[in-house]
């Protein structure tokens, strides 16, 4: 067997779109390495990425380029503009993408200021292939058909599943076993729907039920070494892509700001452990606490909406044991794990260590307990606000129909 028939043979995609197996993407590395990409020229690579997801595969492709048998010539950048942050928007950001690129000097293109598309955008110069990663902007047509090869995009989830903006935060509300990463061709008319080149997947709850900050990081790794070899023998992968099957598609849209909204009389303790390591670090949780401040009037009662930080599920809580068992929402300081212990509809229990009221700093569950004088026991969710819409089920929970993982 020569050795391009044995690249295909442990490389190529199988029907459903993995691959085979680990040890087989092995043998296929060693196999490009050693014969295919001989064949291949180097490439001229037009990196589109911003987040620290996509400044992963950036320095993969850098250290590519600096091995001795590269199939990359040249890099450069396309990123958006640099950004005002802060509270008073004093601060400037630079994406993390720019920060590496910066530190390699290599080539930064900026996407045209406060731009919502790239219909006008022209590329500058020429290059053999576009790669995309954590973008954020549609890839149009006339800019794809620029590239001699086309473009690629490496996407944290096994398409056609979850399609969209957030597959990994959708993987882990949806308490799936596993995930993993596609490279895949760019579409020109729609996101997420090109061939798939590679795939890889990757198993959850092994450690514990997944926490979006961490499994970000382990897709990007996985991520970043499926898009370099899939590079060292890019023509073979592109003439055995896989068209994915549209009738398994799912969507993974946008995350909202709503969904980190908290009804404690409709969600159960699992409910809200399992949203929190899905959005809580980007959207944290939030419900309302009202308390009584004084006037010369006498107490006024204000809402005020709290964000609970570092949820967690506590194996044990002195509010179990109470009789008679308090209400959804009513919440006590636990000494013992030092955050605050709140009742679900379930009946069961999530803690969290700290608390960020609206306008104010983060605190501790003990100086919340004792900066708002809550006592030997407060609750949340008292006020009739138009955060929560009390007796219906919570809009994320019924609509994903999410399902818990097992508890390591």
């Amino acid at each position: 067997m020569n050795f391009l028939l044995r690249c295909h043979r442990f490389s190529r995609v199988s029907p459903k779109g993995y691959l085979y197996s680990h040890n087989a993407r092995i043998a296929a590395r060693y196999f490009t390495i050693s014969a295919c990409r001989q064949q291949q020229d180097k490439l001229k690579i037009l990196f589109f990425g911003t987040d620290d997801f996509a400044a992963t595969h950036l320095k993969s492709l850098l250290q590519e380029k600096d091995q001795p048998q590269s199939v990359i010539d040249h890099i450069e950048l396309v990123c958006p503009p640099d950004r005002r942050t802060g509270r008073k928007l004093n601060v400037i950001t630079e994406s993390a993408t720019k920060s590496l690129a910066k530190l390699h000097n290599i080539p930064i293109h900026h996407t045209p200021p406060e731009a919502k598309h790239l219909n006008d955008w022209t590329v500058p110069g020429q290059f053999d292939l576009g790669v995309v990663v954590s973008f954020g902007y549609f890839i149009p047509a006339a800019v794809i058909a620029s590239f001699g090869k086309g473009a690629v995009n490496v996407h944290p989830s096994l398409l056609p599943l979850y399609r969209g903006a957030a597959p990994i935060q959708h993987t882990i509300l949806c308490g799936d076993s596993e995930t993993g990463v596609t490279v895949q061709e760019l579409h020109d008319k729609e996101f997420d729907a090109g061939r798939i080149l590679q795939q890889e997947r990757v198993a959850l709850t092994v450690d514990g039920p997944p926490r979006y900050t961490t499994l970000v990081k382990q897709l990007a790794h996985v991520g970043s070494h499926l898009l370099v070899d899939t590079l060292r023998n890019f023509d073979h992968h592109k003439n055995h892509a896989i068209t994915q099957d549209i009738t398994k598609a799912t969507k993974a849209p946008k995350i909202k700001k709503e969904w980190s909204e908290i009804d404690f009389a409709t969600m159960q303790a699992w409910q809200i452990d399992q949203l929190h390591r899905a959005i809580g670090e980007q959207s944290p949780l939030r419900t309302v606490f009202e308390f009584e401040h004084g006037k010369k009037s006498g107490k006024v009662k204000r809402p005020l909406t709290m964000q609970l930080l570092n949820i967690f599920l506590p194996k044990h809580s002195a509010m179990l044991s109470m009789s008679p068992r308090p209400r959804s929402g009513s919440f006590i300081f636990d000494p013992m794990s030092q955050a605050i212990h709140v009742m679900c509809a379930d009946g069961q229990v999530v803690g969290a260590s700290h608390i960020k009221a609206e306008n104010k700093g983060k605190t501790t569950a003990k100086e919340f307990m004792n900066g708002y004088t809550v006592g030997d026991i407060g609750r949340f969710g008292t006020a009739s606000d138009e955060m929560v819409a009390p007796n219906t089920i919570h809009p994320i929970v019924k609509r994903l129909k999410m399902k818990p993982y097992p508890q390591m």
